[in-house]
């Protein structure tokens, strides 16, 4: 399913009727007519199973009547009525598990379709999306709304429906049989259940909302403390994290106590319903037997028509209730789907074609959360040659870097590459030929030879020793017992900092990109290391233009450009021995780390 960028609904403007679209785009996609016709199959097997259900009664009435008589006329007429009886329980059980069968299919459809695009779309969202956002919170609404989408038509389709068929089967069958007392008495109690149900589940969803609330929160925040499990023995924090887990467990058990006893005041109030419309309904009957109005068997059709229907209606309270939950559950789902594109390809955009790999740079500014991150930037960086951006934290270095690659778009201004401007060029097509190594190194959870492959997933065995020797990974991973298929761990928190970064450049590399960003992407590793990793990496990309960041000057001393950054703007540029005369910032920054070196040694 795909959905354009200009029909995206505001999240904050979606209800029900909107859920209920989105829901039947998901259920019955266009051009798949096996979907409708498993539908119409399975509503089918649904009627008859209904009709069955209708039968059953009368067909154990008419057994007991037979039964009953002081001298049986016919033995195997009975047997005949209890055989069929027994056949048409076993058909209603029969048709219950081939309209499940039949229908299996189109729920688990819908649900693979919608937590697909959703997927899809939080892969399609902006980076300043996924830094606002919990990752423990929306991994749970997805989960749930994906679970949502099946409930929803499950019990739609398998419970409402036919409860409600059979409520008004039953209705005329009993007016046209027995009266329209026993009709009149069975409605109302209909009626009286589910009014009763609908206005307390609705004051159940609030409690179950702040339970749902509380449940996220506590998710969350043992996601956050797991991943952050080093810096939480750094600071002997584990007591300060057990107890904020232990007061949001508490608060989650506290809203989950209050739902439990609301659903025990909801299935109370449902009981006496039930049970008052019972003992009216039978009293009457009793009335009509002990006038000779009705027969024992009809006692009995009457008894076994209401227990039919209280037991799928006692059922339905929580059906309601679970359908009211799944609804709420895919709305969340549905916001983040329905999460307006910061970024995103123009209707007429293009596929990207490299040249040399100049990058123009003009007139460039950026805002993030009202702060003035680029300040009316200018910078031509020249293809084929090594460009470096250094300057004091915070200067705006690593955020430059993210517009040329589009996470974010400029606020003013334009960036070209081979005199195409990003915004003109499809995103794919330009990601593909720039690769980066940022700052901080994620791995997936997964072996070391996933990692790396995720450069390329077409790459060799030869290939990737290649690059490993290249980054002088080679010895590291020969010397681990399991060598490539080795578990990094989450966040490759098995790895230290220096094998993360060699390893992100090495499946880097594996990318072959025609623009190279480093983004400290040595900080980790000792100076031998660091050089041999550098000479590497020139060499492999000699002809490629490269873009560095680094704090460690003598790491970029030999660019053919260096570019100096402060406060968003760029104050000097040029050459290391130029930078050096001009005794600017380049300058000041230079001889203090000489000086740190010095005090080192």
């Amino acid at each position: 399913m795909k959905k354009n960028v200009n029909e995206t609904i505001n999240p904050s403007t979606l209800d029900f009727l909107s859920i209920l679209k989105q829901l039947y785009d998901f259920v019955i996609p266009k051009g798949n007519i096996e979907i409708p016709v498993r539908i119409f199959i399975a509503i089918f097997f649904l009627f008859l199973g209904t009709l069955t259900n209708i039968l059953i009664p009368f067909l154990y009435g008419y057994s007991v009547d037979l039964v009953n008589k002081k001298e049986f006329s016919n033995f195997y007429l009975i047997i005949v009525l209890i055989g069929c009886y027994g056949f048409a329980r076993f058909a209603k059980v029969f048709f219950d598990e081939a309209k499940q069968f039949v229908f299996i299919k189109v729920a688990q459809k819908s649900v693979r379709a919608a937590a697909l695009f959703a997927f899809q779309h939080l892969h399609n969202l902006s980076l300043n999306f996924h830094l606002n956002r919990k990752t423990g919170g929306l991994s749970r609404a997805l989960d749930r709304g994906a679970k949502g989408i099946e409930l929803l038509l499950r019990f739609s389709i398998f419970e409402v429906i036919p409860v409600v068929l059979e409520v008004i089967m039953v209705g005329v069958v009993l007016w046209t049989t027995f009266g329209f007392f026993y009709c009149a008495a069975t409605l109302l109690t209909v009626f009286l259940y589910g009014v009763f149900t609908f206005k307390l589940t609705e004051w159940r969803i609030l409690i179950r909302k702040k339970m749902n609330e509380s449940d996220e929160n506590a998710g969350t925040k043992m996601v956050d403390s797991l991943l952050n499990y080093e810096t939480v023995k750094y600071f002997n924090s584990e007591i300060k994290e057990i107890n904020s887990y232990n007061n949001a467990l508490k608060d989650y058990e506290d809203k989950a106590v209050k739902t439990r006893l609301s659903l025990t005041a909801v299935n109370l109030g449902q009981g006496l319903i039930i049970s008052l419309g019972l003992f009216s309904i039978m009293s009457m009957a009793a009335y009509d037997i002990y006038h000779e109005k009705m027969s024992l068997g009809d006692f009995v059709v009457v008894n076994t028509f209401l227990l039919q229907l209280y037991v799928p209606l006692e059922f339905l309270g929580y059906v309601y209730r679970e359908i009211r939950q799944s609804i709420f559950d895919m709305k969340k789902m549905f916001e983040l789907m329905n999460e307006k594109l910061d970024i995103f390809d123009q209707d007429n955009a293009k596929n990207f074609k490299f040249h040399d790999g100049e990058i123009n740079i003009s007139n460039l500014g950026f805002n993030y959360n009202s702060r003035n991150i680029i300040k009316n930037l200018n910078l031509e960086i020249e293809g084929g040659k090594s460009t470096a951006i250094v300057g004091p934290t915070g200067c705006g270095k690593s955020t430059l870097t993210k517009l040329l690659f589009r996470f974010y778009d400029p606020h003013k201004g334009e960036i070209s590459i081979d005199k195409q401007k990003l915004k003109d060029c499809k995103m794919d097509s330009i990601r593909s030929i720039i690769g980066v190594v940022p700052q901080d190194t994620i791995m997936f959870n997964n072996t070391i030879g996933y990692n790396l492959s995720y450069g390329n997933p077409n790459a060799s065995i030869k290939e990737i020793r290649k690059v490993v020797k290249l980054c002088n990974l080679d010895d590291f991973i020969e010397s681990l017992d399991l060598k490539y298929e080795t578990i990094v761990g989450e966040r490759g928190l098995k790895l230290s900092g220096g094998e993360k970064q060699r390893i992100a450049i090495a499946r880097m590399m594996l990318k072959k990109p025609k623009i190279l960003i480093l983004d400290e992407a040595t900080s980790a590793l000792d100076s031998k290391t660091e050089k041999l990793v550098l000479d590497s990496i020139d060499e492999y990309f000699k002809n490629s233009t490269k873009i560095i960041i680094a704090h460690r000057l003598t790491t970029i001393r030999n660019s053919d450009k260096i570019v100096v950054m402060s406060k968003g703007k760029i104050i000097e540029q040029g050459k290391h021995s130029n930078l050096i005369k001009n005794k600017g910032l380049y300058y000041e920054m230079w001889n203090k780390q000489k000086e740190i070196k010095k005090q080192v040694i």
